[in-house]
């Protein structure tokens, strides 16, 4: 059974540039964000990170009007509902291996599977002003972190039930 999903601000010791990282993001500079991100690996203390047993937490870094940056920490077996996101979404694994089950706006009743491990990431452009782009649930096949950027506050995201 999922647990409450809690909300920390991170605390970053370094002098890690994320406003430049959400930059490169939000001009959908891919590759170029993997370059930092992957330098940003390095650096993170994951013992300064928030784990929570059973389930997930988010891990804020940038929460503006132009975007949304975080660490997603996830315990082994957590799940997230089947949701949406803004129009841009992007995630990148850090450590760890992720389940992801896509849908598609018309049939939510057959996802198609993807595994991400270490070092690998999937992005999203979809409908200005909607909420509902993007549909997956995440589930955490072993202890992970994963770095999520979002063109607006992914808690706004449409949930759905199937």
């Amino acid at each position: 059974m999922l647990k409450e999903i809690k909300n920390y601000n991170y605390v970053h010791a370094t002098d890690f540039d994320f406003k430049a990282l959400c930059g490169l993001l939000i001009k959908e500079d891919y590759s170029s964000a993997v370059d930092r991100i992957q330098i940003l690996a390095k650096e993170i203390q994951t013992t300064a990170l928030s784990f929570n047993k059973n389930s997930y937490t988010r891990n804020i870094i940038v929460n503006n009007k132009k975007c949304w940056l975080g660490l997603i920490c996830w315990d082994k077996g957590a799940i997230t509902s089947i949701h949406g996101h803004p129009d841009q979404s992007f995630f990148y694994v850090i450590q760890g291996s992720l389940e992801c089950r896509n849908f598609d706006n018309n049939s939510l009743n057959m996802p198609k599977l993807s595994e991400l491990d270490y070092g690998e990431y999937i992005y999203s452009q979809g409908i200005k002003g909607k909420m509902d782009n993007y549909i997956h649930q995440i589930k955490a096949k072993q202890k992970s972190i994963s770095l999520h950027y979002y063109s607006d506050d992914p808690r706004k995201g449409e949930v759905f039930d199937i």
